[in-house]
């Protein structure tokens, strides 16, 4: 009988491990088109998240298309000292800015605009989608 059961949970492992995505991948930033496109996405931005002027850092998460999903962290500065800012993820097609809602609307407004394997990256907090 624990050895019917083993073969069961080895199965069960061996399933699962076979069938399981790997990572998602995020885009090398040593490579030139992602440059290009994180520099884009910094020059779109501020306008778009902070409402004027300022300075974004971005990560560029991934495209699809003429889709780009990334990390912006922007920054403003309204008044001496005063500073205001924003760490969103975007999603940007062409010229248009997406960003998810807040609070509740949070979740299912990051897997509605990234790839499900990228929202889940997104919504596990890892580090390394932050600029």
């Amino acid at each position: 009988m624990i050895r019917h059961h083993a073969v069961w949970v080895g199965l069960a492992i061996g399933l699962l491990t076979c069938c399981s995505e790997p990572p998602y991948a995020l885009p090398d930033r040593d490579a030139a088109e992602v440059q290009a496109e994180e520099a884009r996405l910094a020059t779109l931005l501020p306008a778009e998240l902070l409402g004027g002027p300022g300075t974004c850092e971005v990560r560029l998460l991934g495209r699809d298309g003429s889709s780009s999903f990334a990390w912006a962290h922007c920054e403003a500065a309204p008044g001496v000292g005063i500073v205001s800012g924003v760490s969103v993820p975007v999603r940007v097609d062409g010229d248009r800015v997406t960003q998810p809602g807040d609070g509740s609307e949070y979740s299912a407004s990051v897997r509605r605009m990234f790839p499900e394997r990228l929202a889940e990256k997104v919504l596990d907090d890892d580090t390394d989608v932050r600029p």
